[in-house]
């Protein structure tokens, strides 16, 4: 087998689906795999026989994992509170993301460790998706004690198909707690969480300031979106226009932006002589902290999972294969949380990378572009197919959850994509200044308001067209 990682890794994917829709008795699984490991054991100097047995035992593996991972512990939270929310709880905790308001009420993910009814107090694990009434400067890692009614997340289904419930649960959120407001909130200190993500939630903060400071407050949500994947500030026109195109995906964070991150660090400590072991330390302890600022969303924690493979691998010098790191990423993602393999976002992330992957070298070669001489129209081709095979990989995807297909959304790409990127690196270099020389920061920010105000009225001007978004029953 040419390349068995990702056998592996299809074949554990086929078994976390597999369970996610058959109940299957973890004790049966679980005695299935040692029998499998024992077996492989035994038949490890046979190749064929010992083949046959890691494909089972992939299987399993998944089921395995994802049976695992259903199992509560006994003091998590599910276990003492009711779901038809009318109670009234007292729980303490701190906050395991960064907050968000609106003016009207702050919503946060709240790790509990306590939790007090009307009847009885006991510690407790798990987390709470939390809505405040009102306003008030919270921030990752500040302990609160809250108190409120705790209901369970609407079930109902959604356009794509799953709901909001499934969605919370695979960000292992179990309820929404409601509080009324700010007097029912006791902040007794700011000092819990994981340090490393407050460094990355600070700088987050700060690069946010650079951009509401300098731009519009259209163009500066766009490079909120592109460039921390932050979207909540996106007009509702802009993304639904985005959607209609196929190209909602350039407002979000992808392997790009880790791209040059990467690529701008190592370019500066090879230029400060700095050895290439450290560069590589350097460059993967930032490009982490730039994944735990942006969310940690599945395009991001795959490119950042690629990106310190090929790093390895140069630093090793062995060379990287791209089969191997997309098997590694995703075993890595489905390994910490394997309820991902049923998410949209894991789904689309993974099928459009390998879709480039494997149509566009065949389609060069169909083509013959190695034969063109002229380098703008090779460009130009070259994009088209880029394009044209993310769109073969992910439009039965798109079409499925979503209800629409979109012609137009080759061209759109075309287009789109190239400014997108030249946005994005107008952002980091808005960035770079606002930090190091903040007086010119606004020379710099009249180049990102253009490119956005470009891409906005291309994008209008595509799905205006005849034909261009088709809507599925």
């Amino acid at each position: 087998m040419k390349r068995p990682l990702a056998a592996f890794t299809v074949i554990l994917c086929a078994g976390i689906f597999v369970a996610g829709l058959v109940r299957v008795p973890f004790l049966l699984v679980y005695i299935l795999c040692v029998i499998l490991v024992i077996l492989s054991l035994l038949f490890i100097r046979k190749r064929l026989a010992f083949g046959i047995v890691l494909i089972f035992l992939a299987f399993f593996l998944g089921i395995a994992r994802f049976k695992n991972a259903q199992i509560l512990p006994q003091c998590h939270i599910v276990k003492y509170a009711f779901y038809h929310g009318k109670d009234s709880y007292v729980i303490k905790g701190f906050i395991d993301n960064e907050p968000r308001s609106d003016g009207k009420r702050t919503v946060f993910v709240f790790k509990a460790e306590a939790i007090q009814s009307e009847n009885s107090s006991r510690n407790c694990c798990g987390r709470v998706l939390v809505y405040l009434k009102g306003k008030k400067g919270f921030c990752y890692g500040e302990e609160l004690i809250l108190k409120g009614n705790l209901r369970r997340p609407f079930g109902f289904k959604r356009q794509s198909g799953q709901s909001y419930r499934d969605y919370l649960k695979r960000q292992d959120i179990w309820f929404v707690m409601n509080v009324k407001n700010v007097a029912d909130v006791i902040s007794l200190n700011k000092n819990r969480g994981f340090l490393l993500q407050k460094f990355a939630l600070l700088l987050k903060k700060n690069i946010e300031v650079i951009f509401f400071k300098h731009l519009s407050p259209v163009s500066a949500s766009i490079l909120d979106a592109m460039v921390l994947g932050e979207r909540s500030g996106i007009p509702a026109a802009v993304n639904n226009s985005m959607i209609k195109s196929g190209t909602v995906h350039i407002l979000v964070v992808s392997g790009f932006n880790v791209g040059i991150v990467s690529f701008a660090l190592l370019l500066l400590l090879k230029l400060m002589r700095i050895p290439p072991n450290i560069r590589f330390s350097i460059a993967i302890a930032s490009i982490i902290v730039y994944c735990l600022a942006t969310g940690a969303s599945t395009p991001v924690v795959r490119a950042t999972v690629m990106a310190i493979i090929f790093m390895l691998a140069f630093s090793l010098r062995r060379e990287p294969d791209i089969y191997n790191s997309l098997s590694i990423s995703a075993i890595f993602i489905l390994g910490t949380n394997p309820q991902q393999l049923f998410d949209i976002g894991f789904q689309l992330s993974f099928v459009s990378v390998i879709s480039i992957v494997y149509f566009y070298p065949k389609m060069k070669i169909i083509f013959r572009l190695g034969n063109l001489k002229v380098k703008c129209i090779k460009s130009i081709l070259e994009g088209c197919l880029v394009s044209f095979s993310a769109w073969l990989g992910t439009f039965g995807l798109i079409a499925y959850y979503f209800k629409i297909f979109s012609p137009i959304t080759v061209l759109a790409n075309l287009f789109i994509v190239p400014l997108a990127s030249l946005i994005t690196l107008c952002g980091f270099s808005l960035v770079m200044i606002g930090f190091i020389f903040p007086f010119a920061a606004k020379f710099f920010a009249s180049s990102s308001e253009l490119a956005v105000a470009v891409l906005i009225n291309i994008n209008m001007f595509l799905i205006k067209l005849p034909y261009a978004c088709l809507r599925l029953p």
